[in-house]
């Protein structure tokens, strides 16, 4: 089992777990239609995690497994699956609209050079992600609480995050070029 971690900024309700555009590949069109009730939007080369929570941090971790785990803590809450297939070479890493690609937290990973997290996926297999949230149920009125008490400074612990792609097929993977 792979497993890459890392801290994201949200920003506008969202983040992405997304494919590097490897070189001789084009960018396809993955802009998120957010006119949905889904809490995670599938476009091309990318997920898009949408938050309960205008602005903050989150905990993101990424997991290739052959299986789902069998049992969640009552922490975790499944937002769903939904079928993925590689288009750019398979290498996803964690991002924020606008504050680039996350970071491993300092101190937390042995061996953190400060690198943005990536998995590799296989561009040859198609995948279900299954995504999870920990804090989401409350992570609304704890934020809010939060602004009313003007605890600014505080952007983090609202919500975090797993996304684990179990292979679940085949495909030919897309030729550069």
């Amino acid at each position: 089992m792979d497993i890459v971690s890392g801290v994201v900024g949200i920003e506008y309700s969202h983040f992405y777990i997304a494919e590097h555009i490897e070189e001789g590949f084009e960018s396809v069109d993955n802009l998120p239609d957010f006119h949905t009730d889904e809490p995670v939007i599938v476009t091309p080369g990318m997920l898009t995690v949408v938050s309960r929570v205008q602005a903050h941090d989150a905990w993101v971790t990424l997991m290739a497994a052959e299986a789902e785990p069998e049992q969640q803590t009552e922490q975790w809450q499944s937002l769903g699956s939904w079928l993925y297939r590689p288009i750019y070479g398979g290498r996803m890493g964690i991002s924020g609209p606008t504050t680039g690609p996350a970071t491993p937290a300092m101190g937390w990973l042995p061996g953190n050079q400060g690198f943005a997290p990536t998995l590799t996926l296989h561009p040859a297999t198609i995948y279900t992600v299954h995504v999870y949230a920990r804090g989401r149920e409350n992570s609304r009125a704890r934020y809010e609480a939060a602004m009313a008490r003007k605890e600014w400074g505080l952007s983090e612990a609202f919500e975090d995050y797993v996304a684990i792609f179990i292979p679940a097929g085949e495909q030919a993977p897309r030729a550069a070029g």
